[in-house]
């Protein structure tokens, strides 16, 4: 008995499944096994290679989903779907899901995958909510549906533009995966990271989304070409854009997010920031020297060593006591002031043992991050030591947040806010 029959039958024995694998290019295999230690108990298709980066284990064709039914209207698609009989990834695996799809404009196209039982996190869409649809082409012309194993193919102009039937969709209490195959390997974006060069390397190249250097929310791309989005919470809901240029895909977008702000035309101008001036004495002796020597330059920061020990919306009042009129200072040539806060709030006294009240007003607003029981901080080091992290998505943590900035503003004058984002440790 061959190993592979042997495995093929152990599955068959404890699952009652058997992996129906592709015959397919190595660059269209999608990994069945992304985490470390890749082996051929999973349930997937398992055939190794000499190269490292190709996955070994990859996604048999009769895993996923199953379309139930089917709701059509001019410009909607309702789908109700169930989980195949197939072996778990990670476990928790959603049964039922919904899918809603809506055709938006003639250039936009909308659809969301999410738990048909439960309510699941949904990124908020407050500054998306009123954009006006006007769709003028049916959604059938753009969106097809394939059953089983559930699919979705969306064309434009007869050209197949973001299809993912290349792989089954994982749909998991703590891991989402979704893959589509790509027209082309012109792919651009992502952000949140140092690229080599804006065209992004299709070499089976993993990319973090909304963590600098660190998984498990990422994407990986691959040379069929083909993406792969992977996320631990929450749901799939995607926005497609489509243009004949890069300039109406550009304008189509903005027409989505909203257009973006104008800036002020001073704050294109040279700035100089710089972490560690020792005094607000130190910082008047840096600007002065610019100014001797008629270095153009239009603003000035200071950095998060004006703080008392290095806590928001306090400043230190020994070694920059005269703080609140600097940017009078700055203004009587030309120029602003622009300071820096971390969004990461300290949970010790003050000096002296006095009250850190901006900490202590969070607090009592729930304003941070908790852990899973909803109650408790979650505790991180940052700069002024143990920290809480504000939670942005909530109400209270935004009105909170207003507040403090409110009160900071009416207490140092300056023109602009710095906010940064990259010290967040836990």
């Amino acid at each position: 008995m061959s190993v592979v029959f042997f495995f093929l039958l152990l599955f068959f024995v404890f699952y009652g499944f058997v992996p129906q694998c592709p015959n397919i290019p190595n660059a269209e295999r999608v990994d069945c096994y992304p985490d470390a230690g890749a082996s051929k108990q999973r349930g997937c298709c398992w055939s190794p290679l000499d190269q490292r980066s190709v996955p070994w284990c990859f996604f048999p064709t009769n895993h996923g989903y199953k379309v139930e039914s089917v709701h059509n209207s001019d410009y909607v698609i309702h789908a109700e779907m169930t989980r195949m009989k197939s072996p778990s990834m990670f476990g928790g695996d959603i049964q039922q899901l919904t899918l809603h799809a809506e055709m938006q404009t003639s250039n936009r196209l909308h659809f969301k995958i999410f738990d048909s039982n439960n309510k699941r996190f949904e990124v908020p869409h407050e500054h998306i909510a009123t954009v006006k649809s006007n769709p003028t082409t049916p959604i059938s012309e753009t969106l097809k549906i394939t059953n089983e194993p559930f699919g979705l193919t969306v064309s434009r102009n007869n050209r197949v533009l973001f299809d993912t039937t290349m792989a089954p969709l994982v749909f998991a209490d703590q891991y989402i995966q979704l893959s589509a195959k790509l027209p082309s390997q012109y792919i651009y974006g992502l952000g949140e990271h140092v690229h080599q060069r804006y065209r992004h390397d299709m070499n089976w190249r993993t990319w973090p989304i909304f963590t600098r250097d660190a998984f498990p929310n990422g994407v990986t791309l691959q040379p069929a070409p083909a993406v792969t989005y992977r996320t631990i919470g929450g749901i799939l809901d995607f926005y497609l854009v489509f243009g004949d240029t890069p300039e109406q895909v550009v304008y189509e977008f903005l027409e989505l997010i909203g257009k973006p702000v104008i800036p002020a035309y001073w704050s294109l101008g040279f700035q100089l920031s710089r972490w560690n001036y020792t005094s607000l004495a130190e910082v008047k002796k840096t600007v002065e020297r610019n100014r001797a020597v008629n270095i153009p330059y239009d603003i000035q920061y200071t950095d998060i060593d004006y703080m008392e020990d290095k806590k928001d919306f306090t400043y230190d009042k020994e070694k920059f006591k005269e703080l609140p009129q600097f940017a009078d200072y700055l203004h009587e040539k030309g120029q602003r002031y622009i300071l820096i806060l971390d969004p990461a709030i300290a949970t010790s006294k003050r000096v002296g043992g006095a009250a850190y009240e901006s900490y202590d007003r969070g607090t009592a607003k729930n304003a941070w991050v908790f852990e899973s029981d909803g109650k408790t901080p979650l505790i991180g080091e940052v700069w002024p030591g143990e920290t809480v992290f504000p939670d942005y998505t909530s109400q209270s943590c935004i009105d909170w947040w207003i507040d403090e900035y409110e009160r900071f503003s009416r207490e140092i004058k300056h023109d602009a806010l710095w906010i940064v984002s990259r010290h967040l440790g836990a």
